[in-house]
């Protein structure tokens, strides 16, 4: 027997004719049921930039750990050019990495800020 597949438009039109007393917040007992188990509360875009923050501070943190990895490739290095220039390497992907990380930030940022 195959299976058919589940198309979005089948979700949307199932999602559609939900109550909204069911997608509602506090319907059924949900917001009961979350202050009671200790759960933080807020919404999808809440939790999207706590989670967009973190992320931005864990790779300023491989950034950080990737400089001072890549100098200490070129300072072992012993005058070996191949390591010399492994570091320096390192070194130049990471900037264009925080670079890129920093333009997308600010770019999200204008984005958010011109549509509130």
């Amino acid at each position: 027997m195959k299976l058919k597949k589940i198309k979005p438009i089948h979700i949307l039109s199932l999602l559609a004719l939900l109550p909204s007393r069911v997608l509602a917040t506090g319907g059924y007992g949900l917001e009961t049921a979350r202050s009671t188990s200790g759960l933080p509360s807020g919404d999808i875009p809440t939790y999207l930039g706590r989670f967009a923050g973190a992320a931005l501070a864990l790779s300023g943190s491989i950034f950080l750990f990737l400089i001072v990895y890549g100098g200490i490739i070129m300072m072992t290095a012993a005058g070996n050019q191949s390591n010399i220039d492994k570091g320096k390497k390192i070194i130049t992907w990471a900037i264009i990495g925080a670079l890129i990380l920093g333009a997308a930030y600010a770019i999200t940022r204008l984005v958010f800020q011109v549509f509130q």
